[in-house]
């Protein structure tokens, strides 16, 4: 049965330790015995880009991840007005054939270390804390089995039926709990009140996400995408309460629909870490790539 809740709330101060990147979630999911995973159509095979390789603001891989202690990491703050993101260094060409396919990913056997035993502990007992929070303020949801394939996996996959804020989510979702209390913070927060300043009278309702889960890596190069660690949620377009669909594209100059649009963009970067859409490149021309990355020293990629 889903669970709910009946009480809206603020961000809560998390009693417990977390592990501070997805990455290190993968490698501990060999620990749980593998689960199919839900997939919308077309998910590997249409896969996008995330944020551009940067030395000092790229997500911490695994290793880096095993060996930082395991601390309390609270959501990060609101990026400040004007602040604008880092500007990576252009990338060399990226060799593709150093990208390893899904079933290349699939097939990996990390190694398990005791360490990495009692980070796998703090884990799992950090997202029945984010769980619990997720019933605290009223969203209705289902907690799935773990999924284990090599070098992909969610701990404890959150699949949303309905955020906080009313809004509903048209797909099934696979989501680390912390990103989806990002996204219901996000939703609740910025794209509620968005519609509400640009459409008067005319509530969103609901959102259709392109991808959350999926077993691959990057579109631009070998290191494993966001989505494959259930980091990620690809937002497509929102329904609003006269039944009309706003899709996330460039908006015409001007308009609500390109304020709407600019405004839910700032207010991800924070419950975020990052933000790429329309303007970022091509592959992000028709959605919000959003994610929960860990990056050094706390930085946002907002772009």
């Amino acid at each position: 049965m889903p669970r709910t809740g009946n009480s809206q709330s603020h961000l809560f101060p998390l009693p417990r330790c977390w592990v501070t990147a997805p990455a290190l979630i993968t490698m501990l999911l060999m620990t749980v015995a593998p689960v199919n995973a839900q997939r919308p159509d077309g998910e590997e095979t249409g896969a996008t880009t995330e944020a551009v390789d940067d030395p000092v603001n790229a997500p911490l891989s695994g290793d880096e991840a095993a060996e930082r202690p395991v601390t309390a990491i609270p959501l990060p703050e609101r990026r400040p007005a004007g602040r604008k993101a880092a500007s990576p260094a252009a990338d060399p060409p990226t060799d593709q054939s150093d990208r390893a396919t899904p079933e290349e990913l699939r097939g990996r056997d990390p190694t398990i270390a005791p360490e990495a035993a009692v980070a796998a502990a703090a884990a799992i007992a950090d997202a029945r804390i984010c769980e619990d929070e997720l019933t605290r303020r009223g969203v209705t949801f289902t907690v799935g089995g773990s999924i284990s394939e090599g070098d992909c996996g969610v701990l404890r996959p959150i699949d949303l039926d309905r955020l906080s804020s009313g809004v509903t989510i048209a797909q099934p979702t696979q989501l680390l709990c912390r990103s989806a209390l990002a996204l219901d913070i996000w939703v609740a927060s910025s794209v509620v009140p968005a519609a509400q300043a640009q459409f008067p009278g005319d509530a969103v309702t609901a959102f259709r996400h392109a991808s959350t889960y999926v077993c691959r890596s990057r579109s631009s190069g070998s290191r494993i995408s966001e989505h494959a660690r259930g980091s990620a949620v690809d937002v497509a377009d929102f329904g609003f309460a006269s039944g009309r669909r706003l899709g996330v594209e460039k908006q015409a100059e001007g308009s609500p629909e390109q304020a709407f649009q600019r405004q839910i963009r700032e207010g991800a970067c924070g419950p975020f870490k990052t933000v790429l859409g329309p303007g970022t490149d091509a592959d992000h021309a028709t959605h919000f790539h959003l994610d929960i990355a860990a990056r050094r020293n706390g930085a946002t990629y907002c772009k």
